[in-house]
């Protein structure tokens, strides 16, 4: 559901009327927002005297939506182990290509915050999935399908099994970030879920793949941390977030713990950010340099 519609319903969902003054500010959405809404969905209000009311269809709607944005694995226990388990097949991290895992309550973390967002109903897909993120997704009991795009063929394998073994709607698609997209993926997705390579240059180019990708109302998920005594590092992430038209939503500091990264503190922030009309890839047509920290991709 679209994520307007979702906050508008939610601030009816107790069964109160609200004016559209009110509902504005109730559901923390532009007036512009909420006319739209309204306009596009009647059946979901009723309007009377006193305002705006959700009506039994509206009532439904959202009743759906909240059910679809909550994880239902019924035992975390069970989902940390079964994560764990699959994670286990990955084996040592590839330094070259800037692997740093994740731990188990970091991928939990991940995909509780993107399903509760219903990010996951929306086209989601992973650019690099070594943390195999894709994976916790559906352990969290999403049931939609999500897409994870990688360069290393052994991450690519587990996540296949795993789909197969589990029969998750996982795609696995083979694919050097270096390479431009495939005509046939850009403008599909909703949602771009990345933990790019600690150097800026890969960081250019994993958020400039994932314009290519994005609907134009779509969201990206970018992880980067950076040490105080190399903060221009971060800034300069920042820094390109902004000359990419992005919009910052949301910022959760220390969000990713690594088991490694010492660097950076063995953490780093997760970026929520919003595509606008003013979104651009940095980087197009086919590359090459130093986009990892060790190497470059092709040495």
């Amino acid at each position: 559901m679209y994520e307007g519609a979702f906050r508008i319903l939610r601030a009816l969902g107790d069964g109160r009327s609200l004016t559209q003054d009110q509902l504005v500010r109730a559901a923390r959405e532009s007036a512009s927002v909420v006319r739209e809404v309204i306009e596009r969905y009647p059946k979901w209000f009723d309007k009377g005297d006193d305002g705006l009311r959700c009506s039994e269809c509206g009532l439904a709607a959202l009743a759906r939506e909240l059910v679809a944005r909550s994880p239902i694995a019924e035992d975390e226990v069970t989902w940390r182990q079964a994560y764990e388990s699959l994670a286990s097949k990955r084996g040592d991290p590839k330094r070259g290509l800037d692997q740093v895992y994740v731990t188990t309550d970091t991928a939990v973390r991940r995909a509780r915050l993107l399903v509760e967002a219903g990010d996951h109903q929306r086209g989601l897909i992973f650019l690099g999935d070594d943390d195999l993120t894709s994976a916790a997704v559906q352990l969290a009991g999403a049931a939609r399908r999500v897409t994870a795009v990688d360069t290393d063929p052994h991450i690519l394998k587990v996540l296949k099994d795993a789909a197969k073994e589990h029969d998750w709607e996982l795609v696995t698609i083979p694919h050097d970030l270096c390479k431009p997209m495939p005509r046939s993926m850009r403008g599909r997705f909703g949602a771009v879920f990345t933990d790019p390579p600690y150097a800026v240059e890969g960081f250019r180019l994993f958020i400039s793949r994932a314009v290519d990708l994005l609907k134009p109302d779509g969201r990206l998920y970018v992880c980067f941390g950076y040490s105080r005594r190399a903060s221009e590092r971060g800034l300069q992430k920042q820094r390109a977030l902004s000359e990419a038209g992005f919009l910052v939503e949301a910022v959760f500091e220390g969000f990713n713990q690594y088991e490694g990264a010492e660097a950076i503190g063995s953490q780093s922030g997760l970026w929520r950010c919003r595509v606008t009309p003013e979104t651009k890839a940095l980087v197009t047509g086919e590359v090459e340099g130093p986009l990892y920290t060790s190497r470059s991709p092709h040495a």
